[in-house]
């Protein structure tokens, strides 16, 4: 048999993991807090704006079955006055949940809804180190939003596993989904300035960072180390990513090395948790028992 292991299950507990105020999720990927769930999400819900309020409890209600699939919603002036908001809030709210795919609007007939929960776009199934990038056949090329030479301090050296003051180059950076206008993630990548020259390929190519990475320094990528989080999307990670603030998506921090064990690259991607899913298959091996 085989075991598949979707971010979308690790999401589900998204309430019960918090990240510590200001905090940027890459600067804090090894640090867990764990806090009351009602807090959490109380604590949400207040920093939210009221559009977004709104759309939550209606992907709520929709999730419950409140809303099934072939209903109609309430009325604009009914959700006016259900949630006490204005009807830009409202209409606001409901051009996210058109975006989310669960719902959409008839002429004359009113709001339908479409489907009971938000389906990620695509699913990744790894096996090998390549398998790890097949998305990048469905994306664009990336698009840089930024470049830095930043001098790492104590928690960029505790995420690029380096000394204190040791120069990197910061590259910020989004991809969307190939001939579409929907972003599938938000990427920090790390590149120690002797591979400087992979810049200008990099933004000509929607080919994986590594690959070209290996091309141009003749280093084979051997191992890669991942590790991934749950968390709640900020407001700059929000607007970036064209989301409702505090939305759940997923974390992905990846150290690529090369044969020597030193370090060719840091990755740091955000993936929106309706439109990334991940799977991993698992296999018995009878050597195992032997050994």
């Amino acid at each position: 048999g085989a075991l598949y292991l979707h971010a979308n299950n690790l999401l589900q507990d998204l309430g019960r993991t918090s990240l510590k105020p200001g905090s940027w999720p890459y600067l804090s990927c090894y640090r867990d807090v764990m806090t009351n769930v009602d807090s959490a999400s109380s604590s949400l819900r207040l920093t939210q704006p009221r559009y977004a309020r709104v759309a939550q409890a209606l992907v709520d209600s929709i999730a419950a079955g409140r809303y099934p699939v072939g209903s109609l919603l309430p009325t604009e002036t009914d959700l006016c006055g259900q949630f006490s908001v204005s009807r830009t809030t409202v209409r606001e709210a409901m051009r996210q949940l058109h975006d989310l795919g669960l719902v959409s609007g008839k002429a004359g007939v009113g709001t339908l809804v479409r489907a009971k929960y938000v389906k990620p776009k695509f699913v990744h199934a790894v096996a090998s180190v390549s398998d790890i990038f097949q998305y990048a056949g469905a994306s664009d090329r990336p698009r840089i939003l930024s470049r830095k030479d930043i001098v790492a301090g104590p928690q960029e050296a505790e995420l690029l596993h380096c000394p204190v003051g040791q120069h990197w180059i910061q590259l910020e950076s989004t991809r969307a989904f190939a001939n579409e206008d929907v972003l599938m993630a938000y990427i920090h990548a790390y590149i120690p300035p002797a591979l400087e020259g992979i810049l200008e390929t990099v933004t000509a190519s929607n080919e994986p960072m590594y690959v070209s990475i290996e091309r141009i320094s003749g280093q084979q990528v051997y191992e890669v180390q991942q590790e991934f989080k749950a968390l709640t999307l900020d407001a700059r990670q929000a607007d970036i990513l064209k989301v409702l603030p505090g939305s759940a998506s997923l974390m992905a921090v990846r150290h690529y090395h090369g044969a020597d064990g030193g370090l060719l690259l840091v990755t740091v991607s955000v993936y929106p948790a309706d439109r990334f899913s991940y799977a991993m298959r698992l296999r018995y091996n009878p050597q195992s028992t032997k050994e």
